[in-house]
């Protein structure tokens, strides 16, 4: 949450939906203190019409934007075997392996998926954007989802910032583009083994100090 994510979410869903033959959807799950919470979205497309909104239950693609997630949830639950996992991560391509628990090691392994970082994060503080990693995650997933051939793509965000952002001024507008344009050079495909390599476990999601009450 906080991150401008959802925004940038509906702005794919418009730019899909109108530049490719492929119906769009959008669900979003909102923390009940929104701002600075976790935030899901849910988006869908497809060549047949959605008739109804609903969770995403087999996923082609996750994208996680926040790397302490991967010790809090289970984010590769509901990932289809071969999908993409795209990582928000602080770490290189060649460094963050080791960073993850065992269990999400575990999941990439047995699923055999496509494994994608970006460090969002520090490019967004470099471009004076702070925690809006919007424009940057949105890029990346076009990059790699190749919905649309990346020309096409990076025009198409480009035009939404205009809309989006020309009111806040051309700095803003121009700040957004640069996010865009650093954003496609610096996501990395991770090589991983063949096998978990971690010291780092998920904890359990009831401590062992807690109450008998809440354990039972």
């Amino acid at each position: 949450g906080s991150d401008g994510t959802v925004g940038a979410n509906k702005n794919t869903i418009k730019i899909i939906g109108e530049n490719t033959d492929n119906y769009a959807q959008g669900y979003f799950v909102y923390d009940s203190k929104k701002a600075g919470a976790v935030t899901i979205s849910h988006v869908r497309f497809s060549k047949k019409p959605i008739r109804s909104p609903y969770l995403i239950s087999k996923a082609n693609l996750v994208a996680c934007h926040n790397f302490s997630f991967l010790e809090k949830y289970d984010m590769l639950e509901n990932i289809v075997k071969g999908g993409t996992f795209l990582l928000n991560s602080p770490y290189s391509k060649d460094e963050v392996w080791d960073k993850m628990p065992v269990e999400v090691q575990q999941q990439i392994i047995d699923k055999k998926l496509d494994f994608y970082v970006i460090d969002a994060i520090h490019l967004a503080k470099e471009l004076g954007l702070g925690a809006r990693i919007n424009m940057i995650m949105q890029t990346a997933f076009f990059m790699i989802s190749k919905i649309l051939p990346d020309e096409d793509s990076i025009r198409e965000i480009k035009k939404a910032i205009l809309k989006t952002y020309g009111s806040k001024g051309e700095k803003v507008v121009n700040m957004n583009y640069a996010a865009v344009d650093a954003a496609k050079d610096a996501i990395y495909k991770v090589d991983y083994p063949d096998e978990v390599t971690s010291s780092i476990t998920m904890p359990p999601v009831v401590p062992e100090h807690a109450p008998e009450f809440v354990k039972t």
